[in-house]
């Protein structure tokens, strides 16, 4: 199981939204998990400024923590297998035309937010590098 370090965390979270965003895909396609945030109710989503839906997610707990300790403190953190990820979670998202918000950050709204089918697409690309 792959172990943070704290100075890689520091440094993910000062890169820039599309560096997040490949480390992301890299790293869930590897590890084989996501993490994102839910309440009693289900996961947990944002919006942008045009009322858009999108699924926050991280590719480690620790970057979801991060933010988890501000505004979305009384929420749970939730691990998603890369099968739960790609066969239910994703396909769901798309057909309910809700986006991902892929490894936001405290402290900046710089965030690629992009269709399901999308990031499905990127992180099956990603997980034939590994097979």
């Amino acid at each position: 199981m792959y172990k943070l370090s704290p100075k890689e965390i520091e440094v993910m979270v000062n890169k820039s939204a599309k560096d997040r965003y490949i480390y992301f895909v890299k790293r869930v396609a590897d590890q084989g998990a996501a993490w994102t945030l839910k309440d009693k109710e289900g996961f947990v989503t944002t919006s942008d400024s045009e009322a858009s839906l999108a699924l926050p997610i991280w590719p480690f707990k620790e970057y979801a923590s991060k933010l988890k300790e501000n505004e979305w403190k009384d929420l749970e953190l939730k691990k998603i297998s890369f099968k739960q990820l790609s066969k239910e979670i994703l396909p769901n998202l798309s057909k309910d035309s809700v986006n991902v918000a892929v490894f936001m950050v405290p402290n900046t709204n710089e965030v690629v937010t992009v269709s399901a089918d999308r990031l499905l697409d990127d992180l099956l690309n990603e997980q034939s590098n590994f097979l």
